[in-house]
């Protein structure tokens, strides 16, 4: 899956791909009218409701992705699962190696990264509906795996092959939204990835509770088995949905992309939206003659890569392994009874549900530099942990307060960072690479997340660096950095249309004139 093995799947996609004749694409007078990028929010959602529903129905794929990310961790507490996959010792508790776990945790991480670049060529030439497919049937496959496994080895190439679809959903769902929706639902849809990654978290939280404890094995039959359920769903209504309207007129399909935006539209006149599509693959097919992950860093995409990778290198970097991941951790040390920490673990993840909630108001008023005052917040967040944890005398009411700004902290991040990183994700990448620029995000996404698996242990860990709450200190150097990138580096795209963005891409614009920035009618 290296950066060079594109080039086949290329020369397919370019073949397939009809030259689109300018004298039969006639442009719209005024092109910011076009794809809803100045019509109200209310009226969007009256007259494109379908392309919104039919895009959640994408963004219903996610959940799968944080269910498995919750689970993964959850599982490890049940006794029945360390007794099967691990060693009971003379005094009857039960262990899992240090190494087992591990590798039980970062594995579907690892099949991520694999399942994100495979979906780069992939989705170009199968489109996005026979992706989703394919991603199911994967996952479905891999469950069986999981639910039937007796032995490490097994259920380790189960989780390995779940992690593949898991990256496949993710771009799949992405990718359509960016496509599916006019400009003003765009962001709030596509953000919509992120509120089904966390409800996937409560899920797995919930039957974690419900079944964890049971002294048989389905105490981890039955959340790997309510994963199922997922791909059932989403294959009984994949084939409902029309097909992304780029994806056909990238094919020379105009006829098919007519029908596709009729069924996303419940009123009115398509033909501007389509025209803008039509001319929007035009410019592109004309300025470069390839399409594959090399040309994600060549001319104008390599700034719009960079950025995409800089967002999620960021959203690793800002501590949401170490906040999230050791919640639990820090209610016990407030001297919260386990089982009660872990309701309160709960609670962290439904906070984060109405964080994503408010996003929407965020994501459409203030825009995609939002970003920056978020980090300001969950910057100085992390600082006040790491200090709290340095006062004299620290006991278990400094630790509640640490607790508390934990819940404050997961709240901004699904405010601003979390959703942001999808939205950006899916906006700033051109149509013909779109693909494959999202699938490198999701990779430095998915490799960003193994380095911290890796290395947050050996921070707080007590027989570690036993920093504890003095992490913060860590994540927050590096939080400080990220909002200086975010100032400076990160254009604001709200309101504009795809060809609009290729248009001051290719113009440089510099990231805090974005915004403001006018386009002549001869630059549009």
């Amino acid at each position: 899956m290296g950066l060079d093995q594109e080039k086949p799947v290329e020369s397919v996609h370019l073949e397939a791909t009809p030259t689109l004749d300018p004298t039969d694409i006639k442009k719209p007078e005024h092109l910011n009218e076009v794809s809803g990028s100045v019509m109200s929010l209310k009226v969007a959602l009256t007259s494109y409701r379908n392309a919104m529903l039919y895009s959640l129905f994408f963004c219903f794929s996610a959940i799968l992705w944080g269910y498995d990310m919750q689970v993964s961790g959850g599982l490890l507490a049940a006794p029945e699962f360390r007794a099967v996959f691990g060693y009971t010792q003379p005094d009857g508790t039960t262990i899992l190696p240090a190494e087992w776990q591990a590798a039980f945790n970062m594995i579907a991480t690892v099949g991520g990264m694999g399942g994100s670049l495979l979906c780069g060529p992939l989705s170009p030439y199968m489109g996005r509906r026979m992706t989703l497919t394919i991603a199911c049937v994967i996952s479905s496959g891999s469950v069986f795996l999981q639910f039937f496994a007796f032995t490490r080895g097994v259920l380790l190439a189960g989780k390995l092959i779940n992690g593949i679809a898991l990256g496949m959903f993710l771009v799949t769902a992405c990718a359509y939204c960016s496509e599916a929706c006019p400009v003003v639902l765009r962001g709030i849809t596509i953000a919509m990835v992120n509120v089904f990654v966390v409800v996937g978290q409560l899920l797995g939280n919930c039957l974690i509770k419900a079944f964890g404890g049971q002294s048989n094995t389905f105490a981890y039959r039955i959340p790997f088995a309510f994963q199922w359920v997922f791909p059932a769903i989403l294959l009984s209504g994949v084939w409902f949905c029309p097909e992304s309207p780029y994806w056909y007129v990238q094919r020379g399909k105009h006829s098919e992309a007519k029908n596709s935006l009729e069924r996303f539209q419940t009123g009115g006149s398509i033909e501007s939206w389509l025209i803008e599509i039509q001319e929007t693959v035009r410019i592109e097919e004309e300025s470069a003659s390839s399409a594959g992950y090399l040309d994600c860093f060549r001319g104008t995409d390599l700034r719009r890569t960079l950025i995409v990778m800089a967002v999620w290198t960021i959203n690793s970097f800002s501590g949401v392994n170490f906040v999230l991941s050791y919640s639990t951790y820090f209610f016990q040390i407030a001297g919260i009874p386990t089982s009660a920490s872990f309701d309160m673990g709960v609670g962290v993840t439904a906070v984060g549900v109405l964080g994503n909630i408010c996003s929407w108001f965020v994501i459409n008023t203030i825009g995609r530099r939002a970003l920056f005052p978020g980090m300001l917040v969950l910057t100085a967040i992390v600082f006040i942990i790491g200090i709290l944890d340095v006062v004299p005398n620290y006991n278990s009411s400094i630790a509640m307060g640490q607790c508390v700004l934990i819940i404050i902290w997961n709240f901004f991040y699904d405010l601003t960072l979390g959703p942001l990183g999808y939205v950006i994700c899916g906006e700033m990448s051109s149509t013909r690479l779109r693909s494959y620029t999202v699938s490198i995000g999701f990779f430095t996404q998915n490799f960003w997340t193994l380095i911290m698996t890796l290395t947050v242990p050996y921070m707080i860990n007590p027989d570690e660096g036993n920093l504890r709450g003095k992490t913060g200190f860590i994540f927050g150097g590096f939080s400080i950095i990220a909002s200086i990138w975010t100032y400076f580096c990160l254009p604001e795209t709200k309101g504009r249309t795809f060809e609009q963005l290729d248009h001051m891409f290719q113009q440089k614009i510099s990231a805090r004139k974005f915004g403001a920035h006018d386009l002549t009618p001869n630059e549009a």
